[in-house]
């Protein structure tokens, strides 16, 4: 199969959560041991800090994810505020000997809450047998190896994360360091995606070799592709490609008098919950920057978000592009997806608007 790249976003997969591009971080309470973390796949201590606090930097914790929601109440906030210092300063290579089975999330006290098992955590859509750059935040950069693995087929995530369910799949020396990422300066490297369906775990080692330290990250993504969705496919889905094409599709030639213009359509629907795509088109002069806006009808939340960054006024959702899909060609277009729980239905209402990132 030809590998190709590609870039699922984030979900950033964050309830009502947003990944900033560049913020300044609160003091936490005590002095932080404070080094990086997995932005994308989203480390699950970055997704539930982004969850607790909107994609700012202040202001009180209010996560509303309910994994995020438990892990405040067990194990406090420092996790929160130091979502990059998940580390054991002198395991020295040694970690099955330092970080017990069951304990891979969080091998210290000041992070255990966030162990938990349980398939609620925020999550990141990844595309399996693909080709993902990963990013991993660099607070404090240090040269090293990243050691990536993921868990095997079959694997239960309501069972504790032990060692034995785990897969290597790759292994990073000292890839290259750049700034302006989605939460400051972040290391970045190509990652091969095995075949994997459903709801998984990537964990990663980061291994100082300047240093006895390493840091422990879980990132809770959901597979698609090759494995198939995790939910039964609505009937009212698209038409698959084999079909026969629309006799009347739509242009490609770039809206007129338009920055932009966003398509909403439902992707798939389940008991009590729904997943949609936006498309946005860049006008005739192109995009510098986009936001896409619209309004739930019927007590809709969102809980898991790619390819964009959110942030909601109650009913009223606003998505603004990342780094990587701000600018647009005239014509071009780019999409972003999201989960949401319904209480009364999928529909939206006024349709989304799209405009420039005010």
């Amino acid at each position: 199969m030809e590998r190709t790249r590609t870039r699922n976003l984030l979900t950033a997969g964050v309830a009502l959560g947003a990944l900033a591009v560049g913020y300044s971080v609160v003091i936490a309470p005590e002095p932080a041991q404070a080094h990086g973390a997995f932005t994308y796949p989203a480390s699950r201590t970055y997704a539930c800090f982004q969850d607790a606090t909107g994609g700012s930097s202040g202001g009180a914790l209010a996560p509303t994810n309910p994994a995020c929601v438990d892990a405040l109440a067990e194990g406090g906030d420092y996790a929160y505020w130091n979502w990059f210092g998940n580390l054991i300063s002198d395991s020295d290579g040694r970690h099955r000997e330092f970080v017990a089975d069951g304990e891979l999330c969080g091998p210290t006290e000041q992070f255990s809450a966030f162990n938990a098992a349980r398939d609620d955590w925020p999550s990141t859509t990844l595309e399996a047998g693909t080709t993902v750059e990963f990013l991993h935040n660099a607070w404090a950069p240090h040269p090293g190896s990243f050691f990536t693995y993921v868990t095997k087929p079959g694997w239960d995530p309501n069972q504790p994360l032990t060692w034995d369910d785990l897969e290597l799949i790759d292994t990073a020396v000292d890839p290259p360091l750049r700034s302006g990422g989605e939460a400051g300066a972040e290391y970045y490297w190509d990652v091969d995606l095995p075949d994997r369906s459903g709801r998984h775990i990537i964990y990663s080692v980061w291994e100082r070799s300047d240093s006895p330290e390493a840091f422990y990250n879980c990132s809770d993504v959901v597979f698609e592709g090759d494995g198939g969705p995790t939910d039964p496919p609505d009937p009212t889905d698209p038409p698959d490609p084999t079909d026969p094409p629309d006799p009347t599709p739509d242009p490609t030639d770039p809206p007129e008098g338009e920055y932009c213009t966003a398509e909403y359509r439902i992707v798939n629907e389940w008991s009590g919950g729904f997943q949609a795509e936006v498309e946005l088109t860049a006008g005739e002069e192109g995009v510098d920057g986009w936001m896409v806006d619209w309004v739930f009808a019927n007590g809709q939340t969102v809980s898991s978000l790619w390819n964009g960054a959110v942030v909601n006024h109650g009913a009223h959702y606003e998505v603004r592009n990342l780094p990587h899909n701000s600018l647009l060609d005239p014509g071009e277009s780019t999409s972003f997806g999201f989960t949401a729980d319904h209480p009364g239905g999928v529909n939206i209402a006024p349709l989304p608007e799209c405009g420039p990132d005010a």
